[in-house]
């Protein structure tokens, strides 16, 4: 209905605000349709119902709007507007924030209320974190309701300024908070912000004339996410956490990644060496232009339409919608099968803009409703609607107030068929975790769907929340690295580049990844995250991207790839060079040469060729060995064979597993180990000699850095360096012979010299050779890990040093540097990956704690979670190994198979997977077998399987215990247990 008796319970103060607006509107170009004129006019599929949820006079120039947890409407009217290229600012603020409400569940405001009035230019609002967020420009405004009374508990506050409005349609827009907690919206191209907190220099703000910013409304910073497009006015997240904008003028979808650059409709890119920028991923046209986006994530429409994105089209005055279909890294917008148009108004003066999904099901669009399509004029100055599109006469709910639900309510919403529930259930999560509020027990519930349910977008849900109301962290992130499902993965590295402070474990991790993740879209995240990634650190996962030749044609992954690359093309020439000589992405090899010429550099760069590497001898002699410090003898700080330091400030760290091996690690700072001069140390000029050591690098730049030298101090020295240029050095006085670039990881590296030569291996290959002989015979002291007389200290590990008084063969060294020494265990090295982690639950499981421990509770906590599997004195399932108190008292062995369960895994408890023959699946260890059968164990006991019922076995390469069995309990909760289990 478009006019209709405000009842009779409302305040006076509404009833009087709504007569004053009853001025009916001017005729313009076109008739002037009421409501139900209009609705009579539309066209939608059959069994749809539209009605108008408010119009005007209760609903004038909307410009945004929004639900709130009541499922309440919160309205922007911009009364401020004159013309895209004016507005009546000389009048001061005349915008208002009002709320509609239907009391009565038919589908139609009831109750208008006025938040807040003088608002100026009001463009996008967004509820929550105790307050109304509100697009004004030239600021982005806070108004404080922390007590949810719908009146603003003080004046705006201003938290970012500097917001253009060169252009009024493209301005700060579309706002929704995303999964991963900010603020995000929209800015179009023809406005030019410079964006920071109010006071804030130039060199403390950003630049936006297109794209998707994003405000943290905790920590308050603000980011471009992505650059480009034209005047994006609709904005929405998949299932999968994927953002997508519609557009104007140009082609009307793209899929934003983090950190892109995207086809603009004017201007330039900030950055001049993007060179190009990703296109649409839409494979048709409509006529411009488009405004609004909405997945339809909800349960009220048919299947067919669950997962497509809405979106309005002011040219064609309708609803149009787009099916999102993967492809390699991306996605594609195509027209879906059973068409691409919804809703048609059929009325010149429908003009949509903005969407949402109620709570209901129901589908929303707020309708400027004015005769003049591109805004030059305003036509009717006390018009607008919200439409309401559901299939069938849907009733609306009413006297919700999610706010009242407890928290097991707001978890087990994360499993509702509409998304509406799930992001209002996120962001209470986050507050209550915010206000100290939040259930102990809650974080347990959200890790069990994520750990437990088979549907990766509900897993996806709950990981998003864990991750705001503190429940995750690069702690529970980093295992989620290894997830079966992409997206998990990919979140986790989203997640864990959001701080810009990556570890080095999970940089190693990453390459690897980047070498051997079999999906693009994992790709995609490692691409987007090196932007966020110090320049140093990239090189290593950009050359395994670059590597993948069958991403040279994927929509997203070359540009992503060589935004992230372009800065760093022209200042190491060495690296560069392996990036090129890796790259299977002609687009990428272009780029870079193209990049390099701007910056002064050739266009051409060729890697330092390795050097030949010998067949390795059968064996390495002992004769001539006066040094050996062997890894396995690393078992304390103070003394390493002859080596020691016994100033305790300067001892290097003993860790059980450093890329995986056990070894001394060095701070960088000033730890070292020594030896005292020894005559067998020092040779003269024609002495034959060599020096090998296993040395572990976490990163370069450091200027020169010593690891093993003697008489550095003094004269006549030797030893292995890197130099300032990042290259490994065979050290001598006066006479130094430089080889290849260093790179992370483990090496081995050798420096022989025999008479007249010098030669310099690394990992085998022979790296450079000097001519001539030097001597080293000075009288200082052996340092390992730093030259404390030149303040160069060495930042990484080392597990062997070996020194010969004979120079090593070629085959020699090629044998000893195909023999890694000192290899971690299993739980070692899963303790490196997640020091947090480990560190954590060693703390909690102290003795002191233990001895507190409720045995009562742990009794029962095992008969709800290990007892299924496990077995203590004969209590418990037989699918699993029986749980030995003396095993769960050691730490070093609880933890390693609690919080790695894939790591070492029992050969007797070995899971099967059986396909049977009327494909049915069964899991299983197996117990016994004979001719005709097997006796299986498994979490829900022992029973035989025919074998003539099996059409298929398979070994399963993984455990199925759990991930994180402790991570779905309390603190109180392990605790108990692992006392129960002790006693």
């Amino acid at each position: 209905m478009s006019t209709r008796l405000i009842p009779q319970a409302l305040p006076i103060c509404l009833l009087l605000l709504s007569l004053a607006h009853a001025e009916p509107p001017k005729e313009a170009a076109f008739k002037y349709l009421s409501p139900d004129e209009a609705i009579s006019k539309m066209k939608s599929p059959e069994g749809f119902v539209v009605n108008a949820f408010a119009a005007e006079p209760d609903c004038q120039q909307p410009f945004a709007f929004t639900f709130d947890e009541r499922g309440r409407i919160w309205l922007c009217e911009n009364l401020n507007y004159e013309t895209r290229r004016s507005d009546l600012y000389n009048l001061g603020p005349q915008g208002r924030i009002v709320i509609l409400t239907d009391t009565d569940g038919d589908g139609e405001m009831d109750e208008r209320k006025v938040f807040k009035d003088k608002i100026m230019f009001p463009t996008g609002i967004a509820l929550g974190h105790g307050g109304v967020w509100v697009g004004s420009p030239p600021n982005l405004l806070f108004i404080p309701d922390r007590n949810r009374d719908d009146i603003p508990d003080a004046e705006p506050e201003i938290k970012l300024d500097g917001w253009g409005r060169q252009d009024r349609h493209e301005t700060l827009n579309s706002f929704l908070w995303g999964p991963d907690g900010w603020l995000y919206g929209t800015h179009g191209v023809f406005t030019h912000s410079n964006v920071g907190k109010p006071g804030a220099p130039d060199s403390e703000r950003q630049k936006i004339n297109a794209g998707v910013w994003r405000y943290h409304p905790l920590n308050e910073k603000f980011e471009v996410f992505a650059y480009g497009t034209s005047n994006p006015w609709g904005l929405d997240f998949d299932e999968n956490g994927q953002a997508f904008v519609t557009a104007c003028v140009i082609p009307h979808m793209f899929h934003i990644i983090q950190g892109g650059r995207y086809h603009r409709q004017a201007g330039r890119h900030f950055n001049p060496y993007v060179y190009d920028d990703i296109k649409t991923i839409a494979d048709h046209r409509h006529p411009s232009a488009h405004g609004g986006a909405r997945f339809y994530l909800a349960d009220q429409f048919p299947e067919k339409y669950r997962k497509k994105l809405f979106m309005c089209n002011i040219h064609m005055h309708g609803v149009l919608v787009d099916e999102i279909k993967r492809k390699g890294s991306g996605y594609v917008a195509s027209d879906p099968k059973f068409g691409g148009t919804f809703s048609m108004s059929n009325d010149p003066q429908w003009l949509g803009f903005n969407m949402e999904i109620g709570p209901d099901g129901s589908l929303y669009a707020i309708d400027w409703h004015d005769s003049d399509i591109c805004g030059r004029k305003v036509l009717h100055r006390k018009t607008g609607r919200i439409w309401r599109y559901s299939w069938g006469k849907q009733s609306f709910p009413v006297g919700m107030d999610l706010t009242k639900l407890p928290d097991e309510e707001l978890v087990e919403m994360h499993l509702h068929p509409n998304e509406w529930y799930v992001r209002q259930s996120r962001r209470l999560l986050q507050e209550r975790a915010l206000a100290g509020k939040i259930k102990p027990a809650t974080l347990g519930g959200l890790r069990k769907i994520l750990d437990e349910h088979e549907d990766p977008a509900r897993r996806l849900r709950a990981l998003w929340t864990l991750q705001l109301v503190g429940g995750l962290g690069d702690v529970m992130l980093a295992p989620l690295l290894n997830d079966k499902a992409e997206y998990i993965r990919a979140w986790a590295i989203q997640l864990i580049a959001e701080d810009k402070r990556v570890p080095d474990a999970v940089l190693e991790k990453w390459a690897v990844m980047a070498r051997e993740d079999k999906s693009a879209v994992v790709r995609l995240f490692l691409a987007s995250a090196m932007q966020r990634v110090d320049h140093a650190k990239r090189w290593d996962v950009l050359t395994a991207l670059v590597g993948h030749v069958e991403d040279k044609s994927d929509h997203n992954l070359p540009l992503l790839i060589w935004y992230a690359l372009e800065p760093l093309v022209v200042t190491d020439e060495d690296r560069t060079a392996e990036v090129v000589a890796a790259c299977k992405i002609p687009k990428v090899s272009e780029y870079i040469a193209r990049r390099r010429k701007a910056g002064g550099k050739a266009a051409a760069v060729k890697p330092r060729p390795k050097g030949p590497k010998a067949k390795p001898a059968k064996s390495v002699s002992g004769k001539g060995l006066v040094l050996h410090l062997k890894a396995e003898d690393i078992g304390s700080s103070e003394e390493w064979g002859g080596a020691s330091q016994p100033q305790k400030a300067f001892r290097p760290a003993v860790v059980a597993s450093l890329g995986g091996r056990r070894a001394f690690k060095f701070d960088g700072a000033d730890d070292r180990l020594e030896i005292a001069h020894r005559e067998d140390l020092a040779f003269g000029k024609n002495d034959a000699y060599s020096l090998a050591t296993w040395v572990y690098i976490e990163g370069t730049g450091r200027g020169w850095t010593a690891l093993v030298n003697k008489s550095r101090a003094k004269s006549d020295w030797y030893g292995v360096w890197i130099n300032e240029e990042g290259h490994w050095l065979m050290g001598g006085q006066k006479s130094n012979v430089e080889g290849t670039r260093v790179t992370r990881g483990w090496h081995h590296v050798c420096i022989t010299q025999d008479k007249s030569e010098r030669f310099l291996f690394v990992d085998g290959h022979l790296a450079a050779y000097g001519a001539g002989s030097v001597a080293a015979d000075g009288g200082g002291a052996l340092w390992i890990g730093g030259a404390p007389s030149v303040e160069e200290f060495f930042n990484g590990g080392i597990n062997e040093v070996r020194i010969y008084r004979r120079a090593l063969s070629a085959g020699e060294v090629s044998r000893l540097s195909d023999q890694p020494v000192g290899l971690a265990s299993q739980g070692a090295r899963a303790e490196e990956n997640t020091p947090e982690l480990f560190a954590h639950y060693r703390e909690l499981l102290s003795e002191e704690n233990l001895s507190g421990a409720d045995l009562e509770h742990g009794h029962l906590v095992f008969s709800n979670s290990c007892g299924r599997c496990h077995a203590v004195n004969g209590e418990g399932g037989l699918s699993g190994p029986a749980l030995n108190p003396s095993d769960v008292a050691d730490l070093d062995y609880l933890l390693p198979h609690v919080l790695d369960p894939d790591g070492e895994i029992d050969e007797s408890y070995r899971y099967f997977k059986f396909e049977l023959t009327d494909e049915r699946v069964v899991l299983g260890v197996i117990a016994g077998e004979t001719a005709e059968s097997y006796t299986l164990d498994s979490n829900v006991g022992r029973f035989d399987l025919r074998k003539a019922d099996v059409a298929h076995v398979d070994v399963l390469p993984y455990s199925l215990m759990p991930d994180a069995v402790f991570q779905t309990m309390t603190d109180r909760e392990v605790l108990d247990l692992v006392g129960f289990l002790r006693k």
